[in-house]
C-alpha cells in the first residue's frame, strides 16, 4: 500500500495569462492559493492588464514571477520604472516558451 499525505504532492509550474484589468481579484486569489501549495507561479500580463503592474499595485505582494508583455506596456506608456519592483518586461516569444514549459496554464480574460 502506498502511503501518500497531502504534503507529498509534486510542485507544479503554473502559468496565469491575464488580459484585462478586471481580473485582479482572480489573479490574486489563484496565485496566493497556488503559492500556499508550493507551486511555482508565473503571471503574464498582456493587453490592458499590464496596467495592474503600475505602481502602486496590490500585485506587488504576490510571490510569483510577474511578467509584462513589452508591446502592451509600451502601448499604455508603461516602462520598467513605472512597474512594481518584482515585475519585468517580457515578450510573446517568452510566453510561448512558458506555455510549453508549464504543467498547467489558465487564461483569465
Amino acid at each position: 500500500m502506498l502511503n501518500v499525505c497531502s504534503c507529498d504532492f509534486l510542485e507544479m509550474r503554473l502559468l496565469f495569462v491575464v488580459s484585462t484589468e478586471g481580473r485582479l481579484r482572480d489573479v490574486m486569489g489563484l496565485s496566493e492559493a497556488a503559492v500556499r501549495r508550493r507551486h511555482d507561479v508565473t503571471v503574464f500580463f498582456n493587453e490592458d492588464s499590464v496596467k495592474l503592474l503600475r505602481r502602486p499595485s496590490p500585485v506587488e505582494s504576490l510571490y510569483a514571477d510577474l511578467l509584462a508583455c513589452r508591446s502592451s506596456a509600451m502601448g499604455y506608456g508603461i516602462g520598467k520604472v513605472d512597474m512594481v519592483v518584482n515585475a519585468r518586461m517580457s515578450s510573446l516569444a517568452e510566453l510561448v516558451e512558458l506555455l510549453e514549459g508549464s504543467d498547467r496554464v489558465v487564461f483569465l480574460g
